[in-house]
């Protein structure tokens, strides 16, 4: 009995085999759609819609066809091992299958001797398949809006306001750059699907690689503040500067390890923690009073009016208030209330000795600084306050002044506005006036000129 039974499971098994190999004779056509955002790696299944390939999925017949779409990259493995593979998209052929198949080309005696030989390694097996063969699809997209975020201020050396701490958050995105190393440092022989949350966990719950993105990125940030000097409000603009600095940071964790690299990093807000805030505001604010020194005194006198308000209102009395605003004004010297005290006390001064200075040229030039000050009135509209050359209403031209007492006109150039006892213009001597004279003809007394203005006789010598 125990002969006849092992005589039937042999032949069952050869006829197990037998069938197995015969099923397995199909050639099969794998396809993908595209793996979209979710998806990094996908086993590729055979696709047969007409025909009776009900053959082991784990056999892929030789000459089997292999579609491959944009953007994905093809791996084939035999046996465990990755015997090819491709990024470029388009129709391939499995030309290097241990599994024969009498379709595979033309040649269908070679192709029968290589079946028979498999079918014999099948049955020698228990029926059971010696061999496997696997298609992957590997996703080449860029994989966006990874949200990242500090989970607590972090340092930062600003160039302009020194060691502060910020908080930020935004979108990464990586990319697969070496198929082959991801499948086999990462997702490996997988029966489905690999996807971007087995990779990178959520933002809640990290896993290992987006710990490492947010362990770099506080190096990144602080070798753009502390080596580029720029300013920690000017980061969410350095896309392309920390997109190459993450690459670099990462390079030995990601790709090396894993085939993957950073592409994109996009930072939405930035925000100093209170203590930070309170330090920016304070050297914004001394930078605008020391480039303005009138916003220093106006803060000041705003300070003091307040303090004023505060000690009207103190419990302990007006007086003591006040002076404790005394005693405060006479510990801070040096402080902005005094800075700006002593720079309205300089104007005040400057204006007291050009006052003065205006004041010693005279009553007169005082009186044609405060008439030109006051502006001139139109002789022909009545228009007061001109101060331009002609009038502000009718176009009148602004009245030549009167000529001083005493002035004379020059008798060798014209000048006419002289008053002292020389021509201001070319030099000439004052002349005398002579006084009147009697006219020796017809007796007029009252002449001044050189001729009399009776009889019109000439003057004597």
């Amino acid at each position: 009995m125990g002969l006849i039974s092992l005589l039937g499971n042999v032949l069952n098994t050869a006829r197990d085999a037998a069938v197995s190999e015969v099923q397995d004779q199909y050639i099969e056509v794998f396809k993908c759609d595209s793996l979209g955002q979710d998806v990094l790696v996908r086993k590729g299944a055979q696709r047969i819609v007409k025909g009776n390939n009900k053959g082991n999925t784990e056999v892929i017949s030789d000459g089997s066809i292999i579609l491959v779409p944009e953007g994905t990259a093809l791996l084939l493995v035999d046996n465990g091992e990755v015997i090819d593979f491709t990024t470029k998209a388009g129709r391939y052929q499995w030309d290097s299958s241990s599994a024969p198949s009498l379709l595979a080309d033309t040649n269908v005696l070679e192709n029968a001797k290589k079946v028979v030989k498999d079918a014999w390694e099948r049955m020698r097996a228990g029926g059971e398949l010696t061999k496997q063969q696997r298609v992957y699809f590997v996703n080449l997209l860029e994989i966006r809006d990874q949200n990242f975020g500090t989970p607590k201020p972090i340092p930062y050396a600003d160039p302009e306001y020194r060691n502060i701490y910020i908080s930020m958050n935004g979108k990464f995105s990586f990319r697969i750059e070496d198929p082959v190393a991801f499948f086999k440092k990462v997702s490996s022989n997988i029966a489905g699907e690999y996807k971007v949350i087995d990779l990178m966990g959520k933002p809640v719950d990290m896993l290992q690689p987006r710990v490492e993105f947010l362990d770099h990125l506080t190096e990144v940030v602080n070798r753009c503040g502390g080596t580029d000097k720029i300013m920690f409000a000017n980061l969410p603009t350095e896309k392309t500067r920390l997109r190459n600095y993450m690459r670099e940071a990462l390079d030995e964790d990601w790709l090396q390890a894993r085939g993957i690299v950073v592409d994109e990093v996009a930072i939405a807000v930035i925000t100093p923690d209170d203590k930070s805030r309170e330090r920016i505001e304070q050297v914004d604010q001394s930078k605008m009073f020391g480039a303005d020194p009138n916003a220093l005194a106006a803060a000041a006198v705003l300070g003091q009016t307040e303090a004023l308000n505060t000690a009207a209102g103190n419990s302990a009395g007006a007086a003591t208030g006040l002076m404790g605003m005394g005693l405060v004004g006479g510990v801070g010297q040096m402080g902005a209330t005094n800075a700006a005290f002593n720079y309205m006390g300089q104007q005040q001064q400057m204006q007291a000795q050009q006052a003065a200075a205006g004041a010693g040229a005279g009553v007169v030039a005082g009186a044609a600084v405060a008439g030109a000050a006051a502006g001139w009135t139109c002789p022909q509209c009545g228009k007061a306050g001109n101060t331009a050359n002609f009038c502000g209403n009718c176009g009148t031209k602004k009245p030549e002044p009167a000529p001083a007492a005493g002035a004379w006109t020059c008798p060798q150039c014209g000048k006419a506005d002289n008053t002292a006892n020389f021509c201001g213009n070319c030099g000439t001597k004052k002349p005398v006036a002579a006084g009147p004279w009697t006219c020796p003809q017809c007796g007029k007394s009252d002449n001044t000129a050189n001729f009399c203005g009776n009889c019109g006789t000439k003057k004597p010598e």
